[in-house]
């Protein structure tokens, strides 16, 4: 019995771990536990959601799966403010993702990301660049930053209409829910009136997502990554 025991406790040792990376995970190594609305615990799988969503609308913004966008948070250990800047610093500037991350592995900052490699990239982009620098390290921040240029491209909206929904006290990934739900939805809302629920009428995202004919699983998947 004994020896057996041994032979179950090697083979959960060295089992794959996989079923612990799905693409719903959060960045450390546990699972979201509420994942469905439920009335009675309306406010229970809004991180979950908002999470969801935003990682589908990093994954169809930089091509990407969300079980490679995961796989970085996890395994690699970055995190997810500092993964999306390094993306959209990436893309925009054409250097190599994993220079970057080298760079701040090692312990380098943002500022010194930008001097040691030939970023290239608009005007636009470059005026992105210097505000992440001016962050002075603040990553959460600098997230938002490229959070709200990553909105105007992707849902061809303006900087008042994104600042609005600031003003209103959205965050980023509240502002990327909202401008789902108003392009899916079969209903005439604006994204401001979909904040609005939220921010005056008290009602969860959950909630909110329901109401729309969305489970918080499905509002995560409404925007297709590869």
């Amino acid at each position: 019995m004994t020896k057996l025991f041994g032979i179950l406790l090697l083979l959960l040792l060295f089992a794959p771990v996989s079923w612990a990376m799905s693409p719903e995970s959060t960045n450390s190594c546990h699972c979201f536990k509420d994942r469905a609305f439920i009335p009675e615990k309306k406010f229970a799988a809004d991180k979950y959601l908002l999470t969801t969503s935003f990682n589908s609308f990093i994954a169809v913004n930089f091509n990407l799966s969300k079980r490679q966008i995961v796989m970085m948070k996890m395994k690699g250990g970055i995190d997810p403010d500092t993964l999306l800047i390094a993306l959209y610093v990436a893309r925009e500037g054409g250097v190599e993702l994993d220079n970057i991350l080298a760079i701040l592995e090692h312990g380098g900052s943002w500022e010194q990301v930008f001097s040691s490699a030939s970023l290239k990239g608009s005007a636009k982009a470059k005026d992105v660049f210097a505000e992440i620098v001016a962050t002075k390290g603040n990553t959460t921040v600098a997230a938002e930053i490229v959070t709200d240029q990553l909105l105007q491209s992707y849902f061809g909206i303006g900087e008042d209409e994104v600042v609005s929904l600031h003003k209103e006290g959205a965050t980023g990934r509240e502002s990327v829910l909202v401008n789902i739900l108003a392009q899916h939805s079969s209903r005439d809302s604006k994204p401001a009136d979909i904040l609005i629920m939220h921010s005056r009428q008290q009602k969860s995202w959950g909630e909110i997502a329901n109401y729309f004919g969305f489970t918080p699983k499905e509002t995560g998947h409404l925007l297709k990554s590869p």
